[in-house]
Order: structure tokens, then sequence, then C-alpha cells
């Protein structure tokens, strides 16, 4: 029996890290291999068409998703997704990536990642958040696909070049006072996460994100709290029967006010197989302002019997148009907000920026003239 050779050390540092690899899956060799090859076309399409970036004094944020489909015969996983950002004149700005690397892999973030043949999924971009003085003018993504168990094999790109949006529209938030936004846009809240691609949304026929940039808005007392006592009925609730106002100038292009508001702990009169045939059942009772230049606002979920306007009605920003109240797809008196392209569920979401508000951080308040809100703020509006 040969003795064992004595490995200098150098090689015993070489062996150990490619142990070490081996038991982590081997995550740094498995980026390598990421080359082109056969394994099957894969497809990524970024949605929607125009690309917008919600642009504030502390960042940038990206809302938009992309559409895997893998137009082979076999099946594929998504092993990593790379992100290379290059300013206006070329150069280079930042490089991402999420990949299968380490005992949590960042990869694992991304949610039922293998694609059966002749089928689609959609990804929620993960790369949302930037300085505010990044120059984001050409995003290139790179998608790294692998037949399952085996090593990756193909590679997939898809360039975009995001644009700042401006609103047309001199846009004040609904509410007067005290409120929290319960549940905004940003990258974890229920409004960013619509995936049309799954098979309620599909039975529903749910093709666009319309509330991509959706606000929900509870008003509250000087504390911030959203409720008196429990919350156990509705009219615990500060938002109940309070007013609402016209975001902007405009005219009223649908509104209803007849579905019976939800019961906190008792009935709801949601039925969400009423969706097909009334796609605006989802927001119970609501109004629609055309603004005139293709941004429409969209005030959901009010209280029945409240509206203060018609369909037809020529409206200032800062007219009382309806009281909050607890209809639809709601489980708590509040208003859902949306500025969008259009009256009805075929449309898309648009960045809303406001004026005139004021946002309190702790002991600290901040008068801001025009921007954007997002979960969690504490804000007061005169």
């Amino acid at each position: 029996m040969m003795p064992s050779p004595k490995l200098t050390p150098t090689l015993a540092v070489l062996a150990w890290v490619l142990a070490i690899m081996a038991v982590l899956g081997s995550g740094y060799f498995a980026w390598q291999k990421l080359v082109p090859k056969t394994a099957g076309p894969i497809r990524v399409t970024a949605q929607p068409q125009k690309i917008w970036i919600e642009a504030s004094d502390t960042g940038q944020a990206l809302n938009f998703d992309f559409l895997v489909e893998n137009q082979g015969s076999t099946p594929l996983g998504l092993d990593s997704i790379e992100l290379s950002v290059m300013d206006s004149l070329g150069k280079p700005v930042l490089r991402r990536f999420i990949d299968g690397n380490g005992l949590a892999p960042a990869i694992e973030t991304v949610p039922t990642r293998t694609i059966a043949s002749g089928a689609k999924i959609l990804v929620f971009n993960p790369f949302h958040s930037f300085r505010p003085d990044v120059d984001l003018h050409t995003l290139t993504y790179r998608f790294g696909m692998s037949i399952p168990h085996e090593a990756p094999e193909s590679q997939a790109t898809v360039t975009v070049t995001p644009q700042v949006y401006q609103s047309k529209t001199v846009l004040s938030l609904p509410v007067k006072g005290w409120l929290m936004i319960h549940d905004g846009h940003d990258f974890y809240a229920h409004h960013r996460r619509l995936n049309t691609e799954h098979p309620a949304a599909k039975d529903l026929g749910l093709s666009q994100n319309f509330m991509r940039y959706s606000l929900d808005i509870n008003p509250s007392n000087e504390h911030f709290d959203v409720f008196r006592s429990s919350g156990a009925s509705n009219e615990d609730w500060y938002a109940w029967g309070q007013p609402l106002y016209a975001t902007g100038d405009g005219t009223v292009v649908d509104a209803a006010d007849t579905t019976p508001d939800n019961i906190r702990g008792g009935e709801s009169y949601f039925r969400l197989e009423k969706v097909k045939s009334t796609p605006m059942h989802f927001y119970g009772n609501y109004v629609v302002i055309d603004h005139g230049n293709g941004e429409f606002s969209l005030l959901g979920h009010i209280q029945k019997g409240s509206l203060s306007v018609k369909v037809g009605d020529v409206v200032r920003r800062g007219d009382l148009v309806a009281r909050m109240g607890n209809s639809g797809s709601s489980n708590n008196p509040h208003v859902h907000y949306e500025l969008r392209t259009g009256k009805d569920l075929k449309a898309e979401g648009l960045p809303a920026n406001f004026v005139g508000y004021r946002r309190h951080l702790g002991s600290k308040v901040l008068a801001v003239a025009l921007g954007p809100v997002d979960t969690g703020d504490l804000l007061e509006t005169p």
C-alpha cells in the first residue's frame, strides 16, 4: 500500500476550498459555467411595455416584471439573474446578481423557478431600488437557466431603458388630516405583486397590473392609530365615513355606490366570481376621474350611498366626491387610490406625485412640496 502524499500548504488550502464549495452546492463554479448552449429556447420580456422610474429625494424605484417563457421541449430551472447598468454615455454604473451561492441562496427569493416545456412564469424584478444619483439609462438583465439537477446550460437577456415618470396632473392626496399608508406599492406590497400568470388571475381575466402603484390610505389620530378601541366594528375606524376629495382636476367617467359595505367581524358582500362579469366589483363602490391627459384617478372601497358626484361631472382638485367605506375587496374601512392609464381593469398603473403634504419621522416633520408616498408612510395633509 503506497503512503498518501503530503499536501503542500497551498494545495491543502485549495483542497479545503474545493470541499467547502462542494458542500455549498458549487455556486461559484455553476456561475462560471453559465454559457449559452442548446438546452432549449428561452424568451424573456419585460412588462409593462413602458417602464417608469419612480423618483424621490431618497432614491429611485423600478416597478416592473419579467415574463419568462420556455419555448423548448425540456423543463428548465431559473438559476440566476444578473443586472448590468450603463449610464447615458455607455459607461458601466453597477452590477447586481442573485444566484445559487451560499447556504440560503438569494435565488430562493424567486418562487416557482422550474418552467415546464411550453410554459411561462412571471418574475418580479428583484433589483428594484437604487440611489437617487444613479444614472439608470440602460439596464441589461441576464437570466441563467438549467435542466433541473444539472449544470446551467443556457442564458437569455433582456434590455430596458426606463424613464423618470413626470405626472401631467397636479395631484393632492384624497384625504385630509393625519393618515397612514397601510399598504402601498413597494416590492412586498400586495398591489405590486399581482401575478398575471397565476391561474386565479387568468380565471378572472386579469392581464395587466392596474394597481401597480396603488395606495391603501387609512386616516388616523395624531398618534397614527387607525382605529379606536379594538377596531372590531367599521365605526371604530377613523376612516369610516370620512370625506374623500378629488385628487386632481378632471371629469367623472365612472362611479358606483350601491354595493353594501362589508361588516367588520361579520358579512362580506364581496364576491370574487362576480369580478368575471363585473370587473369593477373588485372595488365595491368607487369613483374614476379622467384628468384628460392619459391619467385617471380611481378611489375605491367608498361608502354605500355616499357619492356626491355623477358621471359627466367636472371636478376640481379638492372637491368632495364621496366618503370612505369598506366595500368591495376590503376588510377594513380605508380608501384605495390608483393613478392609472384607463378607467377599467384593462389599464396599467402610473407613479403618482402629490403636492403639499407633511411627512412625520418621529419628532421630525418634513414639509414635502411634491413627492411620492409608499407603504408605512405617516403623513399629514392640510
